[in-house]
């Protein structure tokens, strides 16, 4: 069986049908969205509709989506963030926020855990950008292999606190017995100067994670956002 391991989508619907129709091509059974479905861009309904409709997608709680769906005030975010999130909570369909805000924080499978950010405190969304921080990570993964979002970039840590860095086809071998935490990248708003959408494919049997990247309709995607009247720089952030 093949999983497909996608993250912060980021209501950026060209990206998301890019890496859909890449993972159907590769033979992928099973799906898993790490979170942060919305935000940022000007799709969030239809990236919503597109996971609702997939049997064979699992979804999990960004921050972004908690950001949302709720209904208090915003801290704690950049202007930029704080826009879009206040244009999105007015966008999106009550059915869709409740659909978002039914979403669990981890998903556990017999060899893979998947979350958005560390599992030291889920719903506390904190970076794992460290050895130390991938050690209270590690502390609760059970399982050999750790998914996880929220950066927006592509790398793993190995559980002896090494970090690699995952390029274009990145293969991570990870049958070795060692436990691994691997860092999907985005969908819809990468942010290691490289524009091009990414995500895992998980292969159950061979235990390999390969990351790829892909080119996607961008100026479709960013004139969107300034047609919706969203700022400016998150156009250009996509470039």
């Amino acid at each position: 069986m093949k999983t497909a391991v996608i993250s912060d989508i980021h209501a950026n619907l060209e990206a998301l049908e890019a890496v859909l129709t890449h993972a159907r091509a590769a033979g992928v059974d099973d799906y898993v969205c790490l979170g942060d479905v919305v935000g940022y861009n000007a799709d969030p309904n239809a990236c919503v509709d597109v996971l609702r409709q997939m049997p064979n997608m699992r979804c999990i709680l960004g921050n972004h989506d908690a950001m949302a769906v709720g209904e208090g005030p915003l801290r704690g975010i950049n202007p930029q963030a704080l826009a879009a999130i206040t244009w999105t909570r007015e966008a999106l369909s009550d059915d869709r926020k409740s659909w978002l805000a039914g979403l669990p924080l981890v998903i556990t499978d017999e060899d893979a855990t998947y979350c958005h950010a560390s599992l030291e405190e889920p719903s506390s969304w904190l970076y794992v950008n460290s050895a130390l921080g991938a050690a209270r990570h590690f502390a609760y993964q059970e399982t050999r292999l750790g998914f996880m979002g929220h950066s927006h970039m592509m790398f793993a840590w190995v559980e002896d606190g090494t970090r690699l860095e995952c390029v274009h086809d990145a293969t991570v071998e990870s049958s070795t017995g060692e436990r691994w935490l691997v860092s999907v990248g985005s969908v819809g708003q990468p942010r290691d100067n490289d524009h091009r959408a990414g995500y895992a494919v998980y292969d159950h049997e061979t235990g390999r994670v390969i990351q790829t990247r892909l080119e996607y309709d961008v100026a479709a995607a960013q004139a969107k956002i300034l047609a919706a009247d969203l700022p400016e720089g998150l156009a250009k952030r996509l470039g």
